[in-house]
């Protein structure tokens, strides 16, 4: 299996090591993704998206892979996603973070081939049909992910900065801490182009 992984590695041979994971090779439609600009079709009826101001706080968790704020559970106000394409309301759950070391690039996802420094992944599950993300993550429009792509500039972001503030605390795998509060609207608000 190690020379396997060595000849074939990455998404496009995940459903080919594993038969329980063969959309990796089949699906159209996971990540990752690379987003060619020119052929996206302009939808002049799209509404904004919509993110509640409310702020949160949680846990920050190293996977190994990626960084990984989970909101606490007993928040009482919590906040929704909506507008856009989305015909149903989104209750936020969790942020993954994924960056590169070093020089390297870190998105998941790329635009025109291109891989940014870093990617900030709002997930959320569909409240108005679930009770929460176990149930809705394998259901039809369960689940809902904004991704936004980050490079690394000269104008800080100061709720993603209430977020990496921990990161020297969560430097190993299986290690949390507890992260400040952060609005995600303007986390959001901030990365619009």
């Amino acid at each position: 299996m190690y020379l396997y992984s060595i000849l074939f590695s990455g998404p496009a041979y995940w459903g080919l090591m594993n038969p329980q994971w063969n959309m990796c090779s089949r699906g159209r439609r996971q990540s990752p993704v690379n987003v060619e600009p020119d052929k996206l079709l302009f939808d002049p009826y799209l509404r904004h998206i919509h993110i509640d101001k409310q702020k949160v706080s949680g846990m920050l968790h190293n996977t190994g892979q990626s960084l990984v704020f989970r909101v606490d559970k007993d928040t009482k106000q919590h906040v929704n996603i909506s507008g856009g394409p989305l015909a149903y309301r989104y209750q936020f759950e969790e942020i993954y973070i994924h960056y590169g070391m070093e020089n390297q690039q870190g998105s998941e996802h790329h635009i025109q081939g291109y891989s940014f420094t870093a990617e900030i992944q709002f997930y959320g599950f569909n409240k108005d049909l679930y009770h929460n993300m176990s149930e809705a993550l394998h259901k039809s429009q369960g689940i809902v992910a904004i991704s936004l792509m980050v490079q690394v500039g000269d104008t800080p972001n100061g709720e993603l900065r209430l977020i990496t503030t921990v990161f020297n605390k969560v430097t190993y795998k299986d290690t949390n801490s507890y992260a400040t509060t952060s609005s995600i609207l303007e986390l959001y608000l901030n990365y619009k182009f």
